[in-house]
């Protein structure tokens, strides 16, 4: 969850440090997000229905929060 809440919209971006290959492979295999390039220049972007989750997520947690 935090790899997706760290995402800049759908643009293409380098995941953030610590975050490991088996991370981007599960968030891939789940359909939240795209990836490409090798090892150390590995990118990432939010899929619709990544974006679309995100979404969701923190309008549920900011109604939470009120």
């Amino acid at each position: 969850m935090v790899l997706l809440h760290s995402a800049n919209g759908v643009y293409w971006q380098s995941p953030p440090k610590g975050t490991s290959l088996k991370t981007l492979s599960e968030a891939e295999a789940q359909g939240f997000i795209l990836i490409r390039g090798e090892f150390q220049k590995r990118q990432f972007r939010l899929t619709e229905m990544g974006f679309k989750h995100v979404e969701q997520d923190k309008r549920r947690l900011e109604a939470r929060k009120s």
